[in-house]
This record gives structure tokens, C-alpha cells and sequence, in this order.
């Protein structure tokens, strides 16, 4: 008998902090993506690789913090 056992995809976790704050943020403020990039005015890949962790442009954060109406201490 073989057991097989694979690693989980590490492209579905980030090593960024800030990535989960703030799709929770998002999420608790009622926002999908889209609403959340015209408010802070990114694009909704811009949004998206923030909450990936793929972005970590200081200047994107603060401007979603801000929509969020959340301290960017809160985020970083």
C-alpha cells in the first residue's frame, strides 16, 4: 500500500501580514472589490494583489485604509 501525501499549494497563503487585514476589513465593511477600488481609486487588480499579498506598496495600503476608514497602523 502507498500513501500518498502532497503539500499544500503555497501560492494560497502569503507571508504578508497586512494581505488577510485587509480583505477582512473589506469584508467587514461591506465592500466587494470592485466598490473598494472606486472608492480608494485602484484598479481591481490592484485591490486583488493587496489582499494576495502580491502588492505591498505602502501608498496602496494607506489609500485603502483610509476608504476603510481604518487606522494604517491597523493594517501594517
Amino acid at each position: 500500500m502507498t500513501i500518498s501525501v502532497s503539500q499544500p499549494d503555497s501560492s494560497d497563503h502569503t507571508n504578508a501580514p497586512f494581505a488577510e487585514k485587509i480583505a477582512s476589513a473589506r469584508n467587514s465593511a461591506g465592500y466587494t472589490v470592485e466598490q473598494l477600488a472606486i472608492t480608494c481609486g485602484l484598479t481591481v487588480q490592484e485591490i486583488t494583489d493587496l489582499e494576495n499579498g502580491a502588492d505591498s506598496n505602502p501608498s496602496h495600503i494607506q489609500r485603502v485604509a483610509a476608504a476603510l476608514q481604518i487606522p494604517f497602523s491597523t493594517i501594517v
